[in-house]
Order: structure tokens, then sequence, then C-alpha cells
């Protein structure tokens, strides 16, 4: 398909104009100027994309529709052309960008004038791009900061000089007061250490096609200040806000306000004086961070608001000796520079936004519709002469520009646009809003520096550098006084010029006059400046003769300072040899020094293993100790347990013993009571006998008697006891307690107390709980024997038992049964003592009848 060129549509025909107010003629006599706009192409992603953007000219582009477009029945595939200042097209580089677009802003903004640069266009026709770019291909706002930063970079004033007052204004503070702010700044960097890091995405690399600026004054002091806040969903954010340490904090929204100059600007926001390139774009990449990107179909990191960059220049003359700035607020000049990425427009059907990120794409429109709608306003009280009001309020970002479109500053845009075919609708649109916003004309804006003569001479900062130079070329010269000398940049006075007249008939007289004022004013002049010289040629022959003085004292001076000087260096020399024998025994010593502390490291660490050895036997001591304290208890319940079988037994052959005695107790009663046991045949009374049970007819045990210790020692006081307890032995509260004459107590004996020749008696003590609870002592005594091969052994003969027990306490049945059977065995021996005193005499069988006494 063949593209024809066509005209650009002829606008409509306006309504007859209404006749303009004398207000309105003197408002045409301020010079305005149309908002400058550009035209950047992208280059094409692919090779097989189509594009519908054809470059005609320098300045006009065309716009062909494609098939798929929505009016390509309407346009019948007519292009349209379209008029810009300067068309880039997909072979332009950033350093062109730059230097047509915002390079004369930047010269403004040293001479004191405002700026304002738009980026606009779709998502993702390159307008981040072209405002930050990347490493290879630097953008314009680090473009902007080389060039600022190199133009001033001799006359910047040192930190803190001027400080925010958080309303668009500026203070100066003194020079102490700065330092003790600088002092600060230190002390939290060295409390606080903040990682500096610039993204190498935007790295300004310094490059050497950077270039110095003229307007520049020598006599002024510069400083630096940047903004960087984003407006998402109609709202503004501060992007250079201190974090706190509260995560959780969500960013607070700030207000636009009016300040007393009737200039906007946002509340609050953070302003941060950089010195460099690099402090300023690592505050820029400490707001990227924090700003709202979001993906889309589009775009894989679309802006989700609009952002803007601001630089804020301020810069005030020095005082009349050049040194420090001047501690004059009305001196003062503040100018800044907004350069502002809008967030694409996007279409709906397109991106399938949906959720937070439809709302989103929803401001962005309305935003960018607004601003339009204020641009059509502003056009349209142009060219009918109306006075209509611009809605500048409706959203965020017109109210921040206001004083822009009011004429306080130069307003340009770059519109980017992506030549696909598929983006041709949204580029039309784009392309008529271009247009749109080149019709706009605005006031051009005056220079902010004030026209009235400060009365301080020019060149002081100059004259000032180069006074210091000639007092340290006369220091090092050997003047020392030359120090206190004071700089005198004193006003320059100059003749007033002649007024600008011309000769009439009806003006003579008046002529006459202002020629008569001005020619006395020149004589007065002539007077002071001769009087002036005089005082000052005076001086020169005082300060030359003083010199010449001071010469004649110093040459003196010098050939005494001369032989001294001979004299230290020989003392200098006789030094360094001893220092150099000093420092060769410090070397020594240094060496014996290691030598000891590598010997003293080893020691430490065979130290350590012994103890580590020591540790790990006391840990296996102890672990010993615990196994027998278990086997000893597991003994002891064994022991307790047989004790207990034992008793059992016992109390069960008592009991047959008993049944036994009263068996026998029961015959005998029956003899005695006179029952004819002869009329019964004797073996009924050995049946009877014999039927009792086998344990009856044992024999009885034997009573119970205290031992009776062998005694072995040759005299009866000299025995000598070794006393064997256990460490954590409980003293028995019993009245009767163990007594020892020669004792010697131990808790773990050893072979040579056992073998000792004094040790005749050994007494073991243990203690453990009976079957009720309560504590029992048990004494385990025995002889020492000595062996015929020199040692010894013990020979145990006896145990003692201390034991209490409460009256009021509970019995166990053992000791209930016990007791039963010590009543049962207590009244069978009375009743055979009974019987015993009874039966006197003896009972004989015989055959004969007769009875035998």
């Amino acid at each position: 398909m063949k593209s024809t060129r066509m005209r650009t549509p002829a606008r409509p025909m306006l309504p007859p104009k209404t006749p303009k107010s004398r207000q309105t003629s003197r408002e045409n006599l301020i010079q305005k100027d149309p908002v400058q706009v550009f035209c950047r192409i992208r280059p094409m992603q692919s090779d097989a994309d189509l594009s519908c953007v054809r470059v005609v000219s320098s300045s006009t582009v065309a716009l062909i529709p494609p098939e798929s477009a929505i009016n390509y029945k309407i346009s019948c595939n007519k292009e349209t052309q379209y008029v810009f200042k300067h068309i880039f097209d997909v072979d332009s580089t950033q350093h062109e960008v730059f230097s047509t677009v915002a390079q004369p802003l930047v010269e403004g903004l040293i001479k004191g004038r405002n700026g304002l640069l738009f980026s606009y266009g779709v998502t993702g026709s390159g307008k981040t791009f072209t405002m930050t770019g990347n490493k290879q291909n630097r953008g314009i706002m680090p473009r902007c900061l080389d060039v600022l930063f190199k133009t001033i970079s001799d006359y910047q004033a040192k930190k803190f000089v001027f400080k925010p007052d958080r309303l668009n204004g500026f203070d100066v503070l003194s020079e102490a007061d700065a330092m003790l702010h600088r002092q600060a700044e230190i002390n939290s960097r060295l409390t606080k250490l903040e990682r500096q890091y610039t993204d190498i995405e935007i790295a300004s690399t310094a490059s050497s096609d950077v270039t110095t600026l003229g307007g520049i004054d020598e006599d002024n002091s510069y400083a630096v200040f940047i903004t960087y806040v984003e407006i998402y969903n109609n709202s503004v954010f501060d992007l250079l806000e201190p974090i706190t340490n509260n995560r959780n904090q969500t960013p607070q929204t700030k207000i636009i306000r009016e300040d007393v100059n009737r200039n906007m600007f946002v509340h609050g926001v953070t302003e941060v004086e950089v010195k460099s390139v690099e402090e300023a774009l690592n505050a820029f990449h400490t707001g990227q961070k924090r700003k709202r990107m979001g993906h889309t179909i589009l775009n894989a990191e679309s802006s989700r608001s609009h952002s803007v960059f601001t630089i804020r220049l301020v810069q005030a003359p020095v005082d009349n000796n050049g040194e420090y700035v001047l501690q004059d607020r009305e001196k003062l000049i503040v100018s800044q520079l907004s350069l502002v990425d809008l967030a694409g427009s996007e279409r709906t059907n397109r991106t399938k936004n949906t959720g937070q990120r439809l709302r989103e794409a929803g401001n962005i429109n309305n935003s960018l519709m607004t601003l339009r709608n204020c641009l059509e306003i502003l056009r349209e009280n142009l060219m009918t002469g109306a006075n209509k009001k611009v809605p500048y309020r409706d959203t965020k970002l017109t109210h921040l520009f206001k004083n822009y479109f009011d004429g306080e500053g130069q307003v340009k845009m770059i519109v980017c646009i992506n030549p696909r075919s598929e983006d041709y609708d949204e580029t039309a649109h784009v392309m008529k809003f271009a247009e749109l916003t080149q019709e706009v004309q605005i006031a051009r804006p005056t220079p902010m520096k004030p026209t009235l003569d400060n009365g301080l001479t020019p060149g002081r900062r100059k004259a000032n550098q180069l006074f210091k130079q000639a007092v340290q070329n006369l220091e090092e010269n050997g003047n020392y006084d030359a120090r206190s000398l004071e700089i005198d940049l004193g006003l320059i006075y100059k003749l007033p010029s002649f007024p600008d007249f011309q000769l009439r008939n009806d003006n003579i007289s008046d002529i006459l006059k202002e020629l008569m004022t001005c020619l006395e004013d020149r004589i007065k002049v002539r007077q002071r400046l001769n009087e002036d010289f005089d005082a000052r040629q005076k001086d020169v022959r005082q300060l030359i003769y003083s010199i010449e003085t001071d010469n004649l004292r110093l040459k003196t001076e010098n050939a005494a300072v001369t032989a001294t000087l001979n004299q230290e260096r020989e003392r200098i020399k006789i030094l360094e040899s001893k220092i150099i024998r000093y420092e060769t025994m410090v070397d020594n010593l240094n060496r014996r020094i290691r030598d000891k502390d590598e010997y003293i490291a080893q020691v430490e660490q065979d130290l350590n293993e012994k103890q580590h050895q020591i540790s790990k036997k006391e840990q296996e001591k102890e672990r010993q100790r615990r196994h027998f304290d278990n086997k000893l208890a597991q003994e002891s319940g064994k022991k307790q347990r047989e004790l207990e079988e034992k008793l059992n037994d016992q109390e069960r052959k008592f009991k047959d013993r008993m049944r036994t005695q009263e068996e026998k107790l029961r015959l005998v009663t029956d003899i005695v009571n006179g029952n004819d046991v002869r009329s019964g045949p004797v073996s009924n009374l050995i049946d009877r006998f014999e039927a009792a049970p086998m344990s009856e007819r044992k024999a009885r045990p034997r009573t119970v008697t205290s031992l009776r210790n062998h005694r072995r020692s040759k005299s009866v006081g000299n025995e000598g006891w070794l006393e064997h307890k256990a460490p954590t032995i409980v003293a028995p509260g019993t009245v009767l307690q163990p007594y020892y004459k020669r004792t010697k107590s131990v808790t773990s004996p050893e072979m040579k107390d056992i073998t000792n020749s004094r040790t005749s008696r050994y007494c073991l003590i243990t203690q453990e709980a009976d079957t009720d609870g309560e504590l029992e002592t048990k004494l385990y005594k025995g002889d020492v024997i000595p062996t015929n091969t020199g040692g010894a052994q013990v020979v145990f003969d006896g145990v003692e038992c201390l034991k209490q027990i409460s009256p009021t306490a509970i019995k166990s049945p053992s000791q209930i049964r016990k007791r039963k059977s010590e009543e049962n065995r207590k009244t069978p021996s009375k009743k055979s003592n009974d019987i015993g005193n009874r039966c006197s005499t003896g009972i004989e069988g015989h055959s004969s009848k007769k009875q035998r006494i």
C-alpha cells in the first residue's frame, strides 16, 4: 500500500472574537513563548514488526494508520503529519537529546530561571530511558547533574551554609553554625554506617563529553539541593523521606501548599544537599527503590506513578572580603529544574489490568486527561481572549506545576512514541496531545537576579584567592608576619556617566540642570578619589619602609639561624644513629617476646588438654559412682527381701513350736488334773507325740546372747579404732552414741590406714531406712588382724544398731506380728513354770499296781 503525504486537516472556524478589554491589550504586551515539544522515536524491537511512523524532516513526522487500527476505515489509509520543535529519530543519541532539550534549561537554572521538562508517551515508549538512561547511555537527569556540578565546581559553598526552612525557602547560616551541623553529620555517620552505592544502570561516569556552561557569577557561592517525589493514585509521596526503625509504618502523604511568593511546593518534602554527582545519584537510587513499579502485559517494569525529580540551585553573593557567604537572606537567588517522568497512558483492553492495577491505570489516565484539559483551557484563553478558570486543583500533577503554566518558568515536553503498528491508536492520541500543547503560550520568565547594585566590589573572590596565594608565598620566603595582613577590597569608585540627551529648544533648561547635577557628582567623586589615593599612597610608603626594615632584620636572623641549623643537623645525625641502635634492640626484644608468646600459647594448649582429660576422668568417676549407687540400691533391696523371707520363716517356726508346747502342756495338765493316764495304753501317748509335726520335735533354739569380742591388744585401754563412714552421714539423734578413745575417721580408707600398727579395731557405719521409713544406723565392728605377709585383714565380729521409734507412730504389720508372737511365747513359759512348781513328783510306769513316790 502506497502512502501519500497529506496536510494536516484545517482547524474548524472559530466563533467571532469578543472585543478585548484594555487589560487584555496590556497582557498582549507581555512577551510569551510557546511550549516547546520535541518528539523521539524508539527503535524497533524486532525486524518483523511493522512501523506506522515515518520521519519526513527534522521537524515533521508522519503517522500512517495500519489495517488493524480502529479508525482505519474513517481515515481511508491517509497519513497524518505532525510538526514538532525537533524530531529525534531512531539513530539519535542521548547526548543529542540532552544538548537540544535539557542543556538550555540547565543554563537558565544557573542564571536564576526555573525550568520544567515533561516526558510523555504510552507505556513502553522509552520515557524512563530518555530521562535516566543506563550505564552506557546516560539519560537527561545524570547529564544535567554532570554539567551543573562541573560548571559550579570551583564556586560551591561549604555544606550546611544554606539550610531549607521547610517552607520552600532557605536560611543562611554562619560559618560556626554550619561547622556544628557538619560535625553532627560526621558523628552520625560514625554511629550508623550507611551503605553508599550507585545503581549501575544509571551510573554517571563523568565522561569527557561534559561541557562547562556559561553564565556563572564568580562572586557568588552555589549549593545544590534535590527532591524526589511521586504522585501515586493522586497522592504525593516523598521518596527521600528518612526511614524509621518501624518497618510496618506506611508512607505518609504530602500536601501541596503555596509559599509567600505564591509558588507551589510540596510541604514537608525532604531536601537533600549534594556536593557531587555521586551523592545525587545515590539519593536518586534510594528513591527508585521506593518507587511503585508493576508488571503489565505491555511492560515488565511499568511505572505506576508520576515521578518528579527536582534540582534546586541556591546562590548568594560572598562578603566584601570574598571569603564567606553574605548573611543576607534577601540576596538569595533560588532556581529549580523539575524533570517529570509521566506514567504511560494505558488502554484496559490491551493491558488486561484488574484489581489494583486497574485502579492505578484509571488514576494515571485521569491525571493525564486533567493536564490536557488545563492546556486546552490555556489555549482557548489565549486564542479567544477569555479569562476562563483553569482547573489546576483537579489533580496533584497540575496543581504542583501551576506556576510554570502561569509564567514562572520555561516549559518543555519530549514526546516518546513507539513506531509499532500495534500502538497506532495510542500514538495517535499522544500526537494530538502534543499538537495541542504546542499551541499553548506561556509568559516568558524574567531573570530572578536582583537588578540593583549591591555595593560590593566585582571580582572580590578572585582578589581574595590572589591575596591568599601572595601571603602563602611570603610565608614560604620566611616572612611569617604576613599572616597578620588584612585584605582590603573596599568599594571601587567610578565616575557616573553623562546622561543621554538631545538639545531642543523646549528642554534646554532641563538638560542644563541635569548636566550641572552630573558634573557636581563627578567633582565630588573626583575629590573623594583623590583623598583616597593620597591616603593609599601614604600607606604604601609606610608598608615599603616597614618591609625594608624587616628585610634587613631577617637577613641578620637568617645568618644566625643558618649556624644553628648546621649544629642541629649534626645533632640529628647522632640521634639518628642512636635511634637505629635502639630500633635493633627493640627488634630483638620483640622477637624474644614473640618466642615467649608462642611458648606460652603452647603451654596453655597443653594445660587445656590436661584440664580436658581431668574433666573426662571426673565424668567417668561420676558415672561409676552413679553405677555403684544404683547397684548398692539394688543389693539393699535384695537383702531387705531376703531378711523379710527369713523373718517369715522364723515366725512360722515359732508358731509350730508353740503348738507343740501347747500340746505337751495339755497332756501334762490332763495328768495333773487326775485323769487316769494309766488306764490308757502308753501307745496312745506315743501316737499323740508322733502325731505332732516334725517341727515340734526339733530342739528348741538356743537363747541369743551377746557375743564376747576377743581382745587381742596387750592392754585394755590401748585399742586404736578406724572409723569408716560415708561423707554424707547423718548424725543419729539417739542418747547412746558411738564412743572411741583413740579413733581415726575416714571416708575412703587406704592401705596404710589398715596396716597401721596402731589400728586394732575397725568400725563401718552405714545408714538406711527400715520398712517403716525410720532412719536406722548400723555399726559393723571387727578386729584388724595382721597377716604373715605384712598386710592386715578385718574379721567382723558384731553389729550394733541405733534406731529411734516414735510411740505414736502407726505400727507396721510385721511389728504387730512380732509383738503377738512374743506374747504367745511368754504365755507358755508362765504356764510351764506353774506346772513345774505343781509337779514335784515324778511318775513312772510299772507292772504292779503299787504306787511309788
